[in-house]
């Protein structure tokens, strides 16, 4: 039995590249229908709608087109290594469209309800990663038992967002800032240093 037609790799490309686009020039998601990406992209509504069923999965499917993808598999050589190397996969070579997307997204997620769910199912992935290198490192001992996983994955990956993608605290900016975040986080959770 066939299943149709395979789906093709450049069609999704252009059509979260689409996504994208109208974001960031329009500083908002309203400009995104799915009319409005078909034009751009070039692909049919029935095209889109066979990869994404809402908008709102359409446009949180772009914003993760533009991370990188998830680390997984680390080889748990210390802590600080494993925090290393999750730190320096986050990808903070965005261009200024993508950090305007990015912006726009943090904004609106907090009032668009279906949006938010959509960015939580996507980004769910990558903050397990993250919080099992906390869990890790905690039955291993190296963390104290009360460290709380889930607030350090957050402490881990903020001040990198904030500091590479989101443009803030510019001075901080430096070839070693993942070094710098995890040598201070490690410091402060485990009273090395």
């Amino acid at each position: 039995m066939s299943q149709g037609r395979p789906r093709s790799e450049s069609a999704s490309r252009a059509i979260l590249a689409a996504t994208l686009d109208l974001i960031a020039e329009h500083g908002a998601t309203g400009a995104v229908t799915v009319e409005a990406v078909a034009a751009r992209s070039g692909a049919s509504k029935a095209t889109i709608y066979r990869r994404w069923s809402s908008r709102e999965e359409l446009i949180a499917a772009a914003v993760e087109s533009i991370k990188s993808p998830p680390v997984h598999d680390l080889p748990h050589e210390s802590l600080r290594d494993d925090l290393v190397r999750l730190g320096r996969a986050i990808r903070t070579d965005v261009s200024s469209k993508e950090r305007r997307v990015l912006k726009c997204i943090m904004v609106e997620s907090d009032t668009n309800p279906e949006l938010r769910q959509q960015q939580e199912r996507l980004m769910a992935r990558r903050r397990e990663a993250t919080i099992e290198v906390f869990a890790h490192w905690q039955r291993e001992g190296v963390l104290a038992a009360d460290v709380d996983p889930q607030l350090a994955a957050a402490m881990l990956v903020s001040p990198i967002l904030t500091i590479m993608v989101y443009g803030h605290y510019p001075s901080l900016r430096s070839d070693h800032l993942v070094e710098q975040v995890v040598d201070q986080l490690v410091a402060g959770l485990t009273g090395a240093g």
